[in-house]
């Protein structure tokens, strides 16, 4: 047993290594090259390589629990609050309203033969999105500071509460009486209270006081997540997973935090490796009916989203293009579907054909995913048109300016676009000259940019810089000063260079300013007739330089450092982002 133990584990980590750089450079979530990597060394569906996958499960257990860990260290509450309330109403609408098309939807025959708590599940797990995905992709993108982003996240962080009060009383769903599961919050309750207890007045003082001895202070943190675990599951007959969660929130106040998950990822990520191994063995031959079942669940996990989530932020005034844009990212089924499924097998609630549906639509919605988030603005074009065919109108800024106030976009000052170097820029303005926002109009398609915009003063187009007519309307080929300040790794459907040529050929006498992300862009838009290129890097660094070269030779820099701080908290409050 020791020696297939051992074999089954090497081999599965040959196998996901080999897979994992397949779906890479393919451009798909590792993930996927994990299960795919089960699949293929498995004994249901591959090689036979592993003919008892029982043999590597302890491992993945543990990989469960380092996951569930690390989510809860990096689970921050605050971030809730900071979403504002209209993400909040939108992130709880979401879940409710999916989940309840979730349960008419699987009720169909096919779905719920898969166990007695089968369409509950289902409907459950295809309310989660994926954090890992979303996170990743908006990234890659840059976009994860956009508004689209912060709605997408707002929204992923809720549906992770929503998972750990599943996981909380998922043990006791096959027995739901009422004393049960008041039992089970009780006694959940009481664990999680006496773990906030401990972090606020235990764990702070013993991990300082190993605060220098890094090993220890791993083996600390896996201990305590460890004994959570243990508490939870074996001694209160809740879900380890859920232990794991919770231990790892209750460290995630500490001032250790960093520290503690860099070190412990890597131990995290060898046993999460064998977590999705595990499952990727234990998918079954997937007939045609499966695998029709799971491509039909993917279509509706897509039109849930939208269905759920673009009439809120419409309503909720974001405009077309952000109402798009949030359910375009959230359209996928989160890894934690796959935590609360295995765990599901596990119990008897469900059986392995709707965990074969589970991993089958994760693979399917991660895949689009990937193409859907990454031409996601390209969606957008080719689906605006058909919005307002059908009598959706963007947000009404021309309708509520007036005729007279849209005449007084054409100012000389034009900013195309709003992102935070103009934005700096205008508080700087305005502080030399509070006058001088009378001479300056923005375009820009964040709405509630365009709002404070609005608050302030400052005249403003609601409008997409690709959008050749939106500028034509913008008063553009009346402009003295064309400010350019978004880089293109922001910018959508157009470039720094094509704002810079359509500006040259409608108004030749302006003056433009755009930006570059490095010196051989700088160069091209000089030669293309730039009159200002704006290089960030190189500010920031000209900046810093002297400071680091008076404390190379330990000259006092408290003088500079308080004065450039002064400055920076000045612009706090003034300056819209």
């Amino acid at each position: 047993m020791e020696t297939e133990i051992i074999n089954g584990v090497i081999i599965s980590i040959v196998a996901a290594a080999i897979l994992a750089y397949l779906t890479y450079r393919l451009r798909q979530p590792v993930i996927l090259g994990y299960m795919i990597a089960g699949i293929v060394i498995g004994p249901q569906l591959g090689l036979r390589l592993v003919t008892n996958p029982e043999a590597i499960n302890f491992s993945s257990e543990l990989g469960l629990v380092a996951l569930l860990f690390m989510v809860g260290l990096e689970l921050d509450l605050g971030k809730i609050v900071q979403s504002g309330k209209g993400i909040i109403i939108g992130a709880i609408a979401q879940f409710v309203i999916c989940a309840g098309l979730g349960l008419a939807f699987f009720s169909l025959p096919g779905f719920s033969g898969g166990g007695k708590l089968a369409v509950l599940y289902l409907a459950i797990t295809f309310s989660l999105s994926s954090t890992m995905i979303v996170v990743k992709l908006l990234y890659d993108k840059s976009e994860l500071d956009t508004l689209p982003g912060r709605i997408s996240l707002g929204i992923l962080v809720l549906q992770d509460v929503w998972a750990i009060l599943f996981l909380a009383i998922q043990p006791s769903l096959a027995k739901p009486e009422i004393g049960t599961l008041a039992l089970s919050f009780v006694t959940g309750a009481g664990l999680v209270a006496s773990c906030l207890l401990a972090s606020r007045f235990l764990l702070p003082r013993l991990f300082k006081s190993v605060v220098r001895n890094p090993e220890l202070m791993v083996v600390m943190a896996l201990g305590w997540a460890f004994l959570v675990s243990w508490l939870f599951g074996d001694f209160a007959g809740l879900s380890r997973a859920m232990g794991a969660l919770v231990a790892g929130v209750s460290l995630s106040t500490l001032p250790y935090k960093e520290e503690i998950t860099d070190r412990v990822t890597t131990v995290r990520s060898f046993f999460l490796i064998l977590f999705f191994v595990s499952l990727g063995m234990k998918v079954s031959e997937p007939s045609l009916s499966i695998f029709l079942m799971s491509l039909l669940a993917s279509l509706f996990l897509i039109a849930s989203r939208f269905i759920s989530i673009f009439p809120i932020l419409y309503f909720l005034r974001k405009g077309i293009r952000v109402s798009f844009l949030v359910p375009l990212n959230l359209a996928q089924i989160s890894e934690f579907a796959l935590v609360i499924g295995a765990l599901g097998v596990s119990f008897g609630h469900i059986n392995e054909s709707v965990m074969t549906v589970i991993l089958f639509t994760l693979m399917i919605t991660a895949a689009a995913s990937t193409y859907m988030i990454t031409y996601s603005h390209s969606l957008y074009l080719l689906v605006n048109p058909i919005l307002k065919m059908l009598g959706l109108k963007d947000i009404p800024m021309a309708e509520e300016q007036g005729e007279q106030d849209k005449a007084e976009t054409y100012r000389p000052i034009l900013f195309l676009g709003f992102y935070k170097i103009a934005s700096f820029l205008l508080h700087s303005l305005e502080k030399q000259d509070p006058a001088i926002r009378d001479k300056i109009a923005v375009v820009d398609f964040n709405p509630e940019v365009c709002q404070e915009l609005r608050k302030r003063g400052v005249s403003y187009i609601f409008g997409d810089l690709g959008n050749t007519g939106t500028l034509a309307e913008s008063g553009l080929d009346k402009a003295r000063i064309v400010v350019s300040s978004i880089p293109d790794t922001i910018l959508k459907g157009t470039s720094n260079m094509a704002l810079l040529t359509f500006t040259k050929r409608v108004n030749k006498s302006a003056r433009v300013i755009v930006t570059a992300e490095s010196i051989k862009a700088a160069q091209e838009l000089w030669a293309a007739g730039a009159d200002f290129v704006i290089v960030p890097h190189i500010e920031a660094s000209d900046k810093l330089a002297p400071v680091l070269q008076k404390l190379l030779t330990g000259e006092d820099v408290s003088e500079v450092c308080a004065a450039y701080r002064q400055q920076i908290m000045e612009h706090k409050g003034g300056v819209i982002e």
